[in-house]
């Protein structure tokens, strides 16, 4: 990349509020340094006119095989050139060390934004045109513009053979001229992030692309090679399933009809492209592309067409579905079925129908199922009655929220029947506002970060989205004014990744947090020889998901309120985990309003056995198995602290909230009695 285009996308700008903090640091007593440096919460954007903050270190907390975003800005009064980014080894007291290779420094570069999402003026960051922060640079050296802020990504990731504790290390930047310093502080918890993911999420993407913008012709050995760093990296974004464009035609599967009307399917590179999705952790799934669109004037199914090598002909002919799909369809379930695929694979039948499109829909579905029946079905949905017709339902976000009540239905009568059914949801274009989460360009961090929070709370298993990499003819211009902006893609070519998609993984690995923590109290409830009829294993995880997601349409925006729960999930996963134990329920559950009546809240808990347990500092009683129970008469809203107190001075403590009842307004004026 040119330095003229590098500086196109490093100049950028960003709102930064008082609790940002910075550092300078001289490079000699006597002479101060150009450079300032400062941290910068992830959430937030860094524009070029973002002043500095004052001095503080940059603080990552994270469990083992994590990753952990944060970002700092720097600003000089002259212009500076070949500034350097470098970052020590981070070492605690033990002489335990997290490398430096661990972690990445990457320049934020911006796109122009030339349209807003519609509907969201009162969160948008910043009223278009701007320049949003999106996109990651791979350079370690940058030039800055006097008196222009230019951001800096920071990833760590945290190997499973890390020690707990405390680790110190620094970041500099440095010139001929100019140096500067940022201590960077990390907190390792005691538990490890697992390796198993517990969320489908998937993006759909194009690798003609990723072949177009490296350079290299489809299937050469070189497009292989480019096909798996993509691959990689969605692998190391938590996406675990794949696209697959299995018609002929697309490139991965090629078909031939001979002269006396057989078939002959060579799934050769669709081998090779499911084992290549295998090898690098992203294909756990695979997701079959669609066998036709809508033709929403007419309410049909345009079905896809082939095409084959037709030997009669001497010749590649294309062909419509009445032709290929059956023989095709039908050797593509039994190679899956041979292979061993077959229950990790689904496939697309038309996307988003509506209700008017249903009937052409669920004809299209039937004759899938029909010819493959052992293939599930899915798709992105927008409307309800897919009974019978559809395994895996796809709602988009702002549909499951207004129609909840139906697919609650649906969910219920599945589980009931034992019928083969799963609830994800999908965002593209849609939703948009101010209310939905989405992860536009130009909406606050803290609305992406609830992504896969929001998974969670409404205990939607999967995650649609449609945008990988289908970029426009600049993939670094202005995206379309067709979509959000961003809508299109999370990665850049190379694949250069982007804020957008960083926090996306801390969402997904949130997502992990709460699951830690449900299957941990599952555990407790399975082997403890304590009688807890009262304990809900999900209950808490649900508690402290609501702290952020209230409904899908009532989202936290203060980005405070998802790294301090997360923090308190990371505290409550370490006392289950490493000790002091300690778990609570309480009825009403943490985020219940109290409306004077009189209130009473009921604490359940289990602890060590030995230990004492204090409720808003008043001593309660143990069981000798661990277990307490405790009645409070609480007008009073606010926090309840829970603490557990070992017999060797260690401690746990967890807080329960309560909100106050809202007064009501009269509708009447108030009457005096008639003498």
């Amino acid at each position: 990349m040119t330095a003229a285009r590098f500086l196109r996308f490093s100049l950028f700008s960003a709102v930064l509020t008082a609790a940002i903090l910075a550092v300078n640091a001289p490079t000699s007593a006597a002479e101060p340094s150009a450079v300032r440096i400062w941290p910068v919460d992830p959430h937030l954007k860094i524009f070029a006119d973002a002043p500095p903050a004052d001095v503080a270190p940059l603080v990552l907390q994270a469990a083992r095989n994590e990753y952990e975003s944060g970002q700092f800005g720097l600003r000089a009064d002259a212009d500076v050139a070949g500034l350097t980014l470098a970052v020590s080894d981070l070492t605690n007291a033990d002489g335990g060390k997290i490398a430096a290779s661990n972690v990445r420094l990457r320049p934020i570069g911006t796109i122009p934004v030339t349209k807003n999402t519609p509907g969201a003026d009162a969160i948008v960051v910043r009223k278009a045109p701007f320049d949003a922060p999106d996109v990651l640079f791979e350079e370690t050296t940058l030039d800055l513009t006097a008196q222009t802020s230019q951001g800096v990504w920071v990833t760590l990731f945290v190997p499973s053979e890390t020690a707990p504790g405390r680790y110190s290390g620094t970041i500099t930047v440095a010139s001929a001229t100019s140096r500067a310093e940022l201590p960077l502080e990390v907190e390792v918890f005691r538990f490890e992030l697992p390796q198993e993911r517990h969320l489908w999420a998937t993006n759909w993407f194009n690798y003609w692309r990723f072949a177009k913008e490296a350079g290299v012709e489809f299937d050469s050995e070189e497009f292989w090679t480019v096909l798996e760093r993509y691959f990689r990296n969605m692998s190391e974004h938590r996406q675990n399933v794949v696209y697959v464009y299995w018609r002929p035609g697309d490139g991965l599967t090629r078909a031939a009809r001979t002269k006396d009307g057989a078939w002959n399917v060579d799934f050769t590179r669709l081998e090779r492209y499911l084992k290549l999705a295998e090898e690098t952790g992203v294909g756990e799934r695979f997701e079959l592309v669609h066998v036709g669109g809508i033709d929403r004037e007419n309410h049909a199914i345009n079905w896809a067409q082939a095409v084959i090598y037709d030997e009669a002909q001497g010749k590649d002919v294309r062909l419509d579905s009445s032709e290929w799909l059956e023989p095709v369809l039908r050797r593509l379930e039994a190679y899956l079925v041979e292979t061993g695929r077959i229950d990790r694979c689904m496939i697309h039948v038309a996307d988003e129908p509506f209700r008017e499109d249903l009937p052409a829909w669920r004809a299209a579905s039937r004759r899938i199922r029909e010819i493959a029946p052992k293939l599930r079905r899915v798709d992105a949905i927008e409307s309800t009655d897919f009974v019978g017709d559809l395994e895996v339902w796809v709602p988009k976000l702002s549909h499951f929220d207004r129609w909840r009540e139906f697919y609650e239905e649906v969910r219920a009568d599945a589980a009931q029947n034992g019928a083969d059914v799963e609830f994800w949801y999908y965002i593209c274009c849609h939703p948009f506002g101010e209310r939905y989460p989405n992860r536009f360009m130009d909406l606050p961090g803290s609305r992406i970060r609830a992504l896969h929070w929001l998974n969670y709370s409404e205990n939607l298993t999967g995650y649609l989205h449609w945008g990988y990499n289908f970029w426009g003819d600049d993939p670094f211009g202005a995206p379309t004014e067709k979509y959000g902006p961003g809508d299109t893609h999370v990665v850049y070519p190379g694949p250069l990744d982007s804020i957008r998609w960083e926090l996306e993984r801390e969402s997904l690995e949130d997502y992990e947090y709460f699951v830690l923590l449900e299957n941990l109290i599952a555990d407790i409830k399975k082997s403890s020889g304590a009688e807890l009829r009262w304990l809900n294993a999900k209950k808490r995880s649900l508690e402290l998901a609501r702290r952020a997601i209230r409904t899908p349409s009532d989202v936290a925006l203060d980005p405070a309120v998802f790294t301090e729960t997360r923090l308190e999930l990371a505290r409550e996963i370490e006392s289950l985990t490493n000790g002091p134990r300690l778990l609570v329920q309480t009825f009403p559950g943490d985020g219940a309003t109290l409306v004077p009546g009189p209130v009473v809240i009921e604490f359940y808990g289990l602890t060590d056995p030995g230990a004492t347990v204090a409720i808003n500092g008043k001593t309660v009683e143990v069981r000798p198995d661990g277990t307490f129970e405790h009645s409070s008469w609480q007008e009073k809203t606010g926090a309840v602290e829970i603490v557990a107190t070992t017999p060797d001075g260690r401690t746990a403590k967890t807080v329960r909230h309560f909100a106050a009842a809202t007064p009501l307004v009269p509708v009447v004026p108030f009457q005096k009695a008639v003498k």
